[in-house]
This record gives structure tokens, sequence and C-alpha cells, in this order.
């Protein structure tokens, strides 16, 4: 346990903020968390339990690398928001302590993280369905067209998060097509496609200067940051949308872009190793609810919750779902990208695949985040792109 927090500490708060404890009942603390970042706590008593986040000034297992404590605070304002618009589907924050840098929040025992799930080939029908609508209300619902314009500068204000955004500035948008650092990671036989399909493309790098610039002054919504299957608890009959520590405003096409990228990945890897056919299906039914899910909830809602004159009509409408595809398909293929040649991998990528299976997939992925960054105002109008995913991975089986 750190030493910052100590168990007094975390039975303290979670006694005099909850009232889920009674004073007299003893309580126990363990430390449940194992990510990179934070200290995660399970606090239980004898009928109810909570978790108590930390987020202390250095990055675990570091004594040089600092982070602003700031975080949680957003984090803290992000899901208090989120489980109002989403009705319910993000956890319940009981309480937030600047003065210890933690927060408080409802114990999701009877979820499992989708993540994990899917390393169980676990399927989950409800899935894009859910995400789809939590895309639609936790992000149009935040931007200056639905949103109280106060409010929206208000929560805009709260969420400046410096240390986070630097971070997937330059993991997402700068190394991976760059490798200043040198620590991008992939199959030794992918060297030479790799560097003429990245690090040597400058047109590539002209369009990812592009998303990248939308990514830093483009504040249209409230969005999470980095929304993948880490980031998702899920159940058979609900989700909830959790870790919002990258929040800050801005294009809402990038949370979007993640959910999709990330199945992407999965279902790319399902098909070269064969994974079961209904696994398989999920993933790509999946892909396609998702989006559908966003798009049928957006064309339902928008003209009743957009009020403002000019914005409020059909035209308007069309023209904004088509940016907001547009910008999906562009962060769709940086999240592909990242995640295949860059230094945070996926679970997909990194268990239990042949050094040949690992090189189709890399080559397949990133064939597929270019042409969705290439075209995706061309994709945009057409609404389809999983034609793209599935001519590329014909390509690379050599039937095309």
């Amino acid at each position: 346990m750190s030493s910052k927090l100590s168990r007094e500490i975390i039975e303290k708060l979670s006694r005099e903020h909850t009232n889920l404890f009674d004073q007299s009942e003893g309580l126990e603390v363990t430390e449940v968390g194992d990510g990179n970042v934070n200290y995660i706590y399970l606090v239980k008593g004898k009928e109810n339990s909570v978790i108590v986040k930390f987020a202390d000034s250095f990055i675990r297992n570091s004594d040089t690398r600092q982070l602003s404590t700031k975080r949680n605070e957003i984090e803290y304002d992000i899901l208090k928001e989120q489980y109002e618009l989403s009705n319910g589907q993000a956890p319940k924050v009981y309480y937030y302590s600047s003065e210890y840098n933690c927060i408080i929040m409802e114990n999701l025992s009877d979820y499992a993280v989708l993540r994990e799930g899917m390393v169980q080939k676990n399927i989950y029908p409800h899935l894009g369905t859910d995400i789809g609508k939590f895309l639609y209300d936790t992000l149009v619902k935040t931007t200056d067209l639905v949103m109280d314009v106060e409010k929206k500068k208000e929560m805009q204000s709260k969420l400046v998060n410096v240390d986070m955004c630097e971070i997937s500035e330059r993991l997402v948008f700068t190394e991976p097509y760059l490798n200043n650092q040198g620590l991008n990671n992939f199959q030794e036989e992918n060297k030479e496609f790799v560097a003429r399909e990245l690090y040597q493309d400058t047109l590539l790098h002209l369009e990812i200067a592009k998303l990248k610039n939308q990514f830093m002054n483009k504040s249209e919504s409230m969005i999470h940051g980095d929304l993948h299957g880490g980031s998702i608890f899920i159940n058979e009959q609900d989700i909830k949308v959790f870790d919002p520590e990258f929040a800050f405003y801005g294009p809402m096409g990038y949370d979007i872009g993640n959910v999709v990228g990330n199945l992407i990945i999965s279902y790319v890897t399902a098909v070269f190793t064969q994974d079961k056919e209904n696994y398989t299906n999920w993933l790509n039914n999946s892909i396609e609810e998702t989006m559908t899910s966003f798009i049928n909830t957006y064309n339902t809602n928008f003209l009743k919750d957009v009020k403002t004159p000019m914005f409020n009509t059909e035209e308007f409408k069309e023209y904004y779902l088509t940016s907001i595809y547009s910008d999906t398909l562009g962060y769709a293929a940086t999240e592909m990208i990242r995640r295949t040649v860059g230094v945070a991998k996926v679970w997909d990528l990194e268990r239990n695949k042949t050094h040949d299976q690992m090189a189709k997939i890399e080559r397949v992925i990133i064939r597929i985040g270019k042409v969705f960054i290439n075209k995706r105002a061309e994709l945009a109008k057409d609404r389809s792109f999983m034609s793209i995913v599935e001519q590329e991975i014909i390509r690379e089986k050599g039937d095309l």
C-alpha cells in the first residue's frame, strides 16, 4: 500500500463520505489495482463495498516520472457528469478529496472488464448497442450544440488535462510515425514495411498532422480520451465506462474511433488466429452495431436535443454527422496504428500468436489504418468502412 494514503485514511474517508458503513463495523482494505499510474483499493464492510482510487504525484515504480494529481479531480468531474448523461452507464462517484488526491466510487464487482472477458472469448450481444448510445449521450450532449453554453465553458475549464494530453499527443500522433524515442516495437520481418508505410510517407504525415491539430484544438465534446476494452465494465445486461483519466474537451470522433479501432484490432486478430466462428462474427457485428447504434440515436434525438437556430435543421444534422464519421475513421486509424507499432500494445497483439500471424496482423492493421486516414472524407459520405477491413484481410491472405 502506498505510504501516502494509509489504511486509516482510506477507512476514515469511506465511512464519512458514503453512508454505506456503520461507524462500528470493521472494514477490510485491499489493494487491487495493477496499473502503471494509480493505486486502487477495495474497501469492504459487512454488506457494502467501495473503490478508492488514489493518484500519487509519481507514476508507480518510478521516483522520477511525475504526473499532476489533478487527473483524479478531472476523473471525478467527468464520471459524475457521464453518470447523469448516460443514465448510469458510468460508475457512481461518492466523493473526491483534494487533500488526499483520491476518489471514492461504487464497486462494480458484478461486472467484468471487457478486455478480460474477451480474453476468455466471451460474447456480449448488447455491447455495440450500449456503447453506441453511451457515445451519443456523453459526446453530442456535451457540445455547444446541446449543453448550456455557460456549463460547457465551466466543464471545459475543469478538464484542462495537460500531462495526459501530452502523453496522447506523443504516443498516438508522433512516435508511431517518427520513432524519435526508438521505442516502436513490431515483428522484425516488417521493418522495411513499417519504414516505408509509416516513417517515410510524408503525405501520411500531413494527414496525421491534421488529425493531431484537431485533437489539440477542436474543443468539441467532453471526451473520455482512452476508451477501449480495458475501460469498459460489462455484464450480461449492461456496461459501465470507467477510468477517464485522459479526459478533456476534444473531438468526439476520437472516442468513437478508439472504440471502433480497438474492436477492429480484435476482429483482424481473431480472423488470423482462427478463433471460434461465433466469437469472430460477434466482433464483426459489434463494430457495425456500435456505429449503427450511435447513428440511430443521433438521428432520433439530434433535432430534439439541439435547440439553437441554424443548427436544428435536417441539412446541418446530416453535415455534422458526416464530419463526426470522418473524424471517427481518422482516429480509429491512429488508434489501430499506435497499438500495433507503438509502446502501448493491447492484449490481442501480444497473447499466443506465432511470429507469422503477428506479422500478417500488423500489416493488415497498418494498411486498413492508412486507407481510413487517406479516404476518411469519402468513406464518411458512404457510411461504410468494413468493406475496407475485409478487402485488406483478403489481400494479406493472398486471395486478392
